[in-house]
């Protein structure tokens, strides 16, 4: 059985190497489909009986890290001394620099290895992070799954 929490931030970012409008600095109103996978908890009087996990604790689990890292954040990349020279420079902005270039496809990616292991699987259920479908526009996402 799958289950998904829909999670959302705003966050900047620009790929620098890129022919189009998207090399130059812009933000995104992101949107993370978090897919959680395992059989359903059969434990009797155990408080997530009859679910895979509670929705309450997959959210609770991506928006540590979504709220506390990503959220109002500039994501940059570690080889761009253009932006990481500005943010050196300056205070009151929230970096988040990275090795890759900060693509939806690299983005879903780190998502997923940095919550991956977050999940605990408490009931034997076989409970994993089963993908991260992450959404860079209204009509545009990546889909990174193991």
């Amino acid at each position: 059985m799958k289950i998904v929490k829909i999670i959302q931030w705003d966050m900047g970012h620009r790929v620098m190497n890129h022919r189009s409008a998207c090399k130059g600095l812009h933000g995104h109103r992101y949107k993370a489909e978090i897919c959680v996978e395992g059989d359903i908890v059969t434990k009797s009087g155990a408080s997530e009986e009859g679910m895979v996990i509670d929705f309450g604790d997959v959210k609770n689990i991506a928006l540590d890290f979504i709220n506390n890292k990503l959220d109002h954040g500039f994501m940059v990349w570690d080889k761009d001394s253009e932006l990481i020279d500005f943010f050196n420079n300056t205070t009151g902005h929230k970096p988040i620099i990275v090795p890759f270039t900060p693509t939806a496809e690299n983005i879903a990616k780190f998502i997923f290895e940095t919550l991956d292991k977050k999940f605990e699987d408490k009931y034997s259920t076989g409970l994993k992070l089963c993908s991260v479908k992450l959404w860079e526009t209204p009509t545009s996402y990546a889909v990174y799954e193991k």
